[in-house]
């Protein structure tokens, strides 16, 4: 190798930019989840002032999972060729531009094009994060790293179920110029996020962070289709593919039919809907917390191990509890354990495959964790449909949900791990 005998400090850099970098990324990564939920806390409005069905309003944020599946892989190609500041321009400008078209309120396949053209953006930016993570921190920060890009899509989240309504109230929520209005600030935000990563998002510092992957390429290495079958067969990597399908893909249903699952219980909207917002927020005190952990004694392993472990109970019990305040509490459990292991798992695939094929495994995790929360969404509501339980009730799907991690911790304990060393 060229850079043998060489001083480390001669080849390896850090540098305190990284976190401008990291700031800018945050920044547009939340911008594509405010999109996607832009209209999911006002449905019932948007549906009585644009005058459609419920179901098209519903459509307008499906249209991001659906999408994420065909789009995903060829955007992590693009990034590995590419580098993740053009992808993250591509994802960025295709966020700010097509949102744009939704201020045509009253025209319906209008709004639909734009959250589709938004939809095609996402996969470019959130895939992007291992590949960024890796060209600017050292491998005792990747996990870090990869936690506080993770966080901003939760803040994302939450800054569009929290401000939306209040937001839309302000201008008055009888008038179709107010849905306008919200997009207005909504696109002209996506706007500065692009410009700002445009300007201080660099690709990559003068020297390159000191990794642990025992191959570290440019971001101009060769990477096409063929990639794919030299990642698949990585072992840990197959792995991780089960592990992300099961996670997230529960996690999302979860999320997605908690209203449902609770009000059997006889727990109200609001109440489940600030349960599903304290799991949020205690997932976002994980991605910090944990992951920081995981640098520390630089170890993935044990943290997905216990994350399973901890789903398993919470999950039983979230299915058969009643009373509302240890639900809570559950979920402030679940939220801490379960969601931190998301930016570990990314990690973990980046420093299995190495920073050149990245984008391509990031990708190929985020599109089958999305796939993932489709379909075991649509289980858990036939599971439920097809009990012969108390009506409405989903506790034979939550007992589905526990099988399923169940199987992903006997995965979890198959993978092989060293502690990697600097």
């Amino acid at each position: 190798m060229e850079d043998e005998g060489k001083d480390p400090k001669d080849v390896y850099g850090i540098y305190s930019y990284r976190w401008v970098v990291l700031a800018v990324f945050m920044l547009v990564a939340a911008i594509t989840q405010i999109m996607w939920l832009n209209y999911a806390p006002i449905t019932s409005q948007t549906q009585a002032l644009m005058g459609v069905s419920e179901f098209k309003v519903v459509l307008l944020a499906t249209m991001f999972p659906l999408l994420y599946i065909p789009v995903s892989i060829p955007a992590g190609i693009i990034i590995d060729r590419k580098g993740f500041r053009y992808a993250v321009l591509i994802g960025a400008f295709f966020t700010a531009a097509c949102s744009f078209l939704r201020l045509f309120a009253g025209n319906y396949p209008l709004v639909l094009l734009g959250m589709i053209g938004i939809s095609i953006g996402q996969p470019f930016v959130l895939n992007s994060i291992t590949k960024m993570v890796s060209a600017w921190f050292p491998t005792e920060e990747s996990a870090l790293a990869t936690g506080l890009a993770t966080l901003a899509l939760f803040l994302g989240m939450i800054v569009a179920l929290a401000v939306t309504p209040p937001l839309l109230k302000g201008f008055g929520e009888d008038k179709l110029s107010s849905i306008r209005y919200v997009v207005l600030i909504y696109s002209m935000i996506g706007t500065g996020g692009l410009m700002l990563f445009a300007l201080l998002g660099r690709a990559r510092p003068p020297k390159p962070p000191k990794r642990a992957e025992h191959e570290i390429q440019s971001e101009s290495a060769a990477i096409d289709w063929s990639s794919i079958r030299s990642i698949f067969a990585l072992y840990n990597f197959r792995l991780l593919c089960v592990i992300i399908f099961i996670g997230n893909g529960c996690f999302i249903g979860l999320l997605q039919l908690l209203e449902k699952i609770l009000k059997p219980k006889g727990i109200s909207t609001g109440t489940a809907g600030n349960i599903g917002a304290v799991m949020v927020i205690a997932g976002v005190v994980g991605c910090v917390v944990i992951p920081a952990i995981s640098d520390k004694i630089m170890r993935r392993k044990p943290f997905i191990i216990i994350a399973a472990c901890v789903a398993i109970p919470t999950i039983f019990l979230i299915g058969s509890l009643s009373s509302a305040p240890l639900i809570f509490l559950v979920g402030v459990i679940l939220g801490l354990f379960l969601f931190s292991a998301y930016p570990i798992v990314l990690t973990y695939a980046e420093e299995t495959t190495g920073a050149a094929l990245t984008g391509t495994a990031t990708s190929i995790l985020l599109l089958l964790g999305n796939g993932g929360g489709v379909i075991i969404t649509m289980i858990m509501e036939s599971v439920k449909g097809a009990t012969g339980g108390p009506e409405g009730s989903f506790f034979q799907a939550m007992l589905f949900l526990v099988l399923l991690f169940g199987i992903a911790l006997l995965v979890s304990l198959r993978l092989k791990e060293e502690r990697l060393a600097i």
